[in-house]
């Protein structure tokens, strides 16, 4: 009908699935560059960028605009650490190589006189601050720092070069001796002997160390502004100081302005802004025009030596193809009277204006604005209490990684590029182009306000999402019911009952801390509440998160602290940690590299002042139940001997809910060779009728050594007991061949052959048989399955993740599962950090952390593969003392009927 619009009929699940295989097809063709760059290149890069979703190979650049292969545009504010001056593919420089080309001037002619080697360097001292009349041309920044410190050392026959701390000079290995981030120079085999550091900005201790050392000091190499370190400018007072102790001691003052140079602090030169004049200055970057590699060191005729005139040259530097395109960049930087730099100052102030205005805005997100000219640098906040609900921003605050998720965020969802300074991973670099526009600086600054406050909503699920494979749905619920999806929600409050935040020490108070790891789909749903995902959505994004750690990572991520209120009276602070590995990936792992990974956390928690650590889940099964583990003089407890008492207190109030006569019933461990496993057979042995020794069958011989020497010890256990009418079957025939005088030995075979105490490596050919099943394996799979069972069967299992999986429940509604290992806090205390588990309830390896930090004179703790009743017993008194009770699952307590399956 004329006039009137076609109806678009809703797209059908086929249109979906089409659209989508397009959408993985146009990945899959951007990735295969990706993949090249990770096979042949730098795979450690790689799987950085990726894990940022910084992860675009560009096709095309233009300014300060970049393209990739879709078409998709990006804003540049990262601008190649201040080495494009006038964006990409400037047709200036551009006209300057086909003029080259067209001229046919020889370009490598070394040894000759190099002309256009000779032009540069004559514009160059025209250019530089007054004494600089000598200019040696190199390739790079770190080449002209290197040739910066010999010629100090040859001008004065000296061997010191004293740098300031958190400097960055280079990559080789004179550069880098300067730079000064040891972190960055151990696994290198520097600094080299000559090299010293004192504080950046500190006048005093510089004027100290020439005062102690200056007749051996050759040069003081300075930065005006600590780029990679933060972004941090020298004072002016720091600066004109360093000159007096260098003219006074005779050592030569070098101020590295490879980045800092020609423009990019709105002053040709920055060190312009003091007027200060270096001896010594080094350049680079900006020189190439953003086109080509070159550097150069400029110097009085003072530094020049014939030792180094002679013995220091390059191949490549000062060829005719780059110094003609440098010429052509100082053109362009001071044509109209330098009015690129001019204009570089000016959008300088106006982001700094920006800036600070967002920082008004966020004064908890964002604690300081610095910088010169367009060189600027954003801190985001490292303090853990700004935010105040558990979640990704809190652990990443805590680990400098807030800048760098952002600059993922603003690439995939505002098309901004922006970067975090190489040495300080809170602070946002900003340094764009000098040739970019006042609209293109309000671009930036309105997608970073916009980024601020998705941060400052709290806002994970729309800060990470880009970080899937493809949009994030509308989250589902664990039972697959949709979630309603919307416009992103305000901070919630925290759930009623949970302690204000932060919560601090108080002098005097036990410290602990717990390392633990996702255990199951709902501990992973739980760590950020605010993403709104299930499970294995957060083990994916965790999983692409994990790819850009690297060693100045904290191997485990803060989730938070918390107090424990006691029914004594008594408190303890304790801070959670949590390795972003589920248990899978953790067995999977080298154990060396595990085991390093744990340590890691350990050394964190103690340099943070816990004095007692606890391990969870499979962070005690990788350390060998904590005996890998370096403890610093701090006590490192598994959990593992408080889990027992839990497991087999649970499994027997199971068996009473079924009606099923411990004393008679037949009971099996899984894990029996285990920390767990061994001692919860112990204890079990002491009730129960008879009792079946189940092993890892993935290693036969060792598991039946291991499982006979719990079966010898189970008798002898037995056998040290007096007597009781609270014993099971089991121990009185125990107790009837003690007193037949049989040996230990004689009582393990006879109870194998009446099948009373028996071992094996095959799970599904005892568990029917079962009455009860207790489950302490370290195996993440799911074994005990619904037709394993016998009708009635009570199972508890304190494996994490478990080995009863929800099959079990929905497919037998006449066996009762509990999840043993559970506890609840005294007075059903919220601590305020989620597990996964209903609100104050913790794990019982959690509990005991808490149990044995009360007793810090002299701690309880279980380590090692042998633990004795004795040591359980323990700990469940001085649980009981202090108020931790059992909790089994679906609300059933210690001191309640815990209700039947039906019978049929």
């Amino acid at each position: 009908m004329t006039g009137q619009h076609p109806t678009t009929a809703p797209p059908t699940t086929e249109d979906k699935r089409a659209e989508l295989r397009r959408r993985l097809l146009s990945i899959a063709a951007r990735d295969t560059t990706s993949e090249q760059y990770r096979r042949h290149v730098n795979p450690h890069i790689a799987r950085t960028l990726d894990g940022l979703g910084l992860d675009i190979a560009y096709v095309r650049g233009s300014g300060t605009r970049l393209f990739d292969a879709q078409g998709n545009g990006y804003l540049d504010f990262a601008g190649a650490y201040g080495a494009l001056p006038f964006g990409h593919n400037p047709a200036g420089v551009w006209d300057a190589i086909d003029a080259i080309r067209h001229s046919e001037e020889p370009s490598l002619t070394q040894p000759s006189i190099q002309g256009a080697a000779a032009a540069l360097a004559e514009r160059l001292v025209a250019l530089a601050p007054p004494g600089l009349t000598q200019v040696w041309l190199c390739n790079s920044g770190a080449e002209a720092v290197e040739a910066s410190i010999k010629l100090a050392r040859a001008a004065t026959r000296r061997p010191m070069v004293v740098a300031t701390r958190n400097s960055f000079h280079g990559k080789t290995l004179g550069a880098l001796s300067a730079t000064g981030r040891p972190r960055y120079q151990e696994p290198f085999g520097v600094p080299m002997p000559g090299f010293t550091h004192v504080p950046f900005n500190d006048i005093d201790a510089l004027a100290a160390l020439f005062a102690e050392r200056g007749e051996s000091i050759a040069a003081f190499l300075v930065e005006t502004l600590q780029g990679e370190g933060g972004i941090h400018p020298a004072s002016e007072a720091f600066l004109v100081a360093a000159r007096e102790l260098c003219t006074q001691y005779g050592a030569r003052l070098v101020v590295d302005e490879v980045q800092t140079g020609l423009g990019r602090t709105g002053r040709l030169f920055a060190c312009e802004h003091t007027g200060v004049v270096p001896d010594i200055m080094p350049l680079a970057k900006a020189l190439g025009g953003g086109v080509v590699p070159a550097g150069a060191v400029l110097f009085g005729e003072t530094s020049l030596s014939e030792d180094f005139g002679l013995r220091h040259t390059s191949t490549f530097g000062g060829n005719a193809f780059c110094a003609r395109i440098s010429l052509r960049a100082l053109d362009m930087l001071t044509e109209n009277d330098q009015a690129l730099v001019r204009a570089a100052a000016e959008r300088g102030e106006q982001l700094r204006s920006g800036l600070e205005a967002i920082r008004a805005d966020h004064p908890d997100l964002i604690t300081a604005v610095r910088g010169q000219g367009l060189l600027m640098g954003v801190e985001l906040t490292t303090d853990t209490s700004v935010f105040p609900e558990q979640g990704l921003f809190r652990s990443l605050a805590d680990q400098e990684g807030l800048a760098g998720f952002l600059c993922g965020y603003l690439l995939r969802n505002e098309g901004i590029r922006l970067a975090p300074t190489y040495f300080s991973n809170s602070v946002l670099r900003i340094e764009p182009p000098l040739t970019v526009s006042a609209e293109e600086c309000d671009t930036v600054l309105g997608a970073l306000r916009r980024g601020m406050e998705v941060i400052a909503a709290g806002d994970s699920r729309r800060f990470f999402r880009h970080l899937l494979l493809d949009d994030i749905p509308a989250a589902e619920a664990e039972d697959g019911t949709a979630r309603p999806s919307g416009p992103p929600a305000e901070r919630t409050a925290p759930r009623e009952g949970a302690p204000a935040w932060p919560v601090t020490p108080r002098p005097g108070e036990p410290r602990w801390a717990f390392v633990a790891h996702p255990t199951d789909l709902a501990s992973y749903a739980s760590y950020d509440q605010r993403l709104a995902l299930r499970g294995e959505q957060v083990r994916v994004l965790f999983d692409r998160m994990n790819q850009c750690r690297n060693v100045d990572t904290p191997a485990a991520m803060f989730v938070g602290a918390c107090r424990v209120h006691t029914d004594t009276g008594e408190t303890s602070y304790g801070e959670v940690f949590a390795l972003p590995y589920g248990a899978q990936r953790l067995l999977d792992m080298p154990t060396d590299q595990a085991t390093e990974l744990v340590q890691q956390a350990v050394d964190e928690a103690v340099r943070r002042g816990a004095q007692l650590v606890g391990l969870g889940a499979y962070t005690s099964i990788v350390t060998a139940n904590a005996t890998a583990i370096d403890d610093h003089g701090v006590p490192v407890t598994t959990g593992n001997a408080f889990t027992v008492a839990a497991g087999v207190d649970g499994l027997l109030k199971a068996a009473q809910a079924q009606g099923t006569p411990a004393g008679s019933a037949h009971a099996v461990v899984l894990g029996a060779a285990g920390a767990i496993g061994r001692a919860s057979s112990l204890l079990l042995a002491e009730q129960v009728g008879r009792i079946t020794l189940v092993g890892n069958p993935a290693h036969p011989e060792r598991s039946r050594r291991r499982l006979a020497d719990v079966a010898t010890a189970v008798v002898e256990h037995l056998a040290s007991l007096e007597p009781g009418p609270e014993h099971g079957g089991l121990a009185q025939a125990v107790a009837l061949r003690s007193k037949r005088g049989a040996t230990v030995a004689e009582t393990v075979a006879e109870l194998a052959g009446t099948g009373e105490l028996t071992g094996s490596l095959d799970a599904e050919s005892v568990l029917p048989a079962a009455h009860l099943v207790l489950a302490a394996t370290s195996t993440p799979d799911q074994i005990i399955r619904p037709g394993l069972l016998r009708r009635h069967a009570a199972v508890c299992d304190v494996s994490q993740p478990p080995n009863v999986g929800d099959e079990v429940r929905r497919e037998r509604p006449d066996v009762l599962v509990v999840a043993g290992g559970l506890i609840r806090m005294p007075g059903d205390q919220d601590t305020g950090i989620a597990f996964g588990l209903p609100d104050g309830v913790t794990y019982a390896c959690t509990a005991e952390t808490m149990i044995a930090a009360h007793g810090l004179a002299d701690p309880v703790v279980s380590n090692g593969e042998r633990l004795s009743p004795d040591l359980v017993r323990t700990l469940r008194q001085g649980a009981e003392r202090l108020g931790f009770r059992l909790y089994l699952s679906g609300g059933q307590e210690t001191d309640a009927a815990v209700r039947k399956g039906p019978r049929s």
